[in-house]
């Protein structure tokens, strides 16, 4: 009787402790730099506060590896995912945020392409 009374004891405390929520798997996209996009940018007024904030948006967007913004040379240069993230979005984004205090002036970009590099068997 005594042993039966420890086992639900046991058994209830080992319920308890377990949790019943959903653990999330799913996980964002790994990005990786395969393109590179190179914004002039009027309407900066510093680097502090301009540049910086630009910076930090556009970090924010998924598919976009690195950033940087300079506001002497009017230019950002951002390293992104080409799958995830386009030119287009990043122009968006910059002509916009601030209630549209920047305006993108002109865009390049490069696409860099990785080649298939595939192992030789010599012997």
């Amino acid at each position: 009787m005594i042993k039966n009374r420890l086992t639900i004891v046991f058994v209830s405390a080992l319920l308890a402790c377990t949790t019943s929520e959903k653990v999330d798997t799913k996980s964002e996209p790994i990005a990786v730099a395969d393109a590179t996009a190179q914004f002039t940018i009027e309407g900066m007024s510093c680097q502090v506060g301009c540049a910086a904030y630009i910076d930090e948006e556009l970090e924010k967007m998924s598919g976009v590896v690195s950033s940087e913004v300079n506001y002497e040379s009017q230019m950002a240069v951002v390293k992104y995912d080409n799958s995830l993230v386009s030119e287009y979005a990043m122009m968006n984004l910059i002509n916009t945020v601030k209630d549209s205090a920047y305006q993108v002036t002109s865009v390049e970009v490069e696409i860099i392409k990785s080649a298939d590099k595939n192992k030789i068997d010599t012997h």
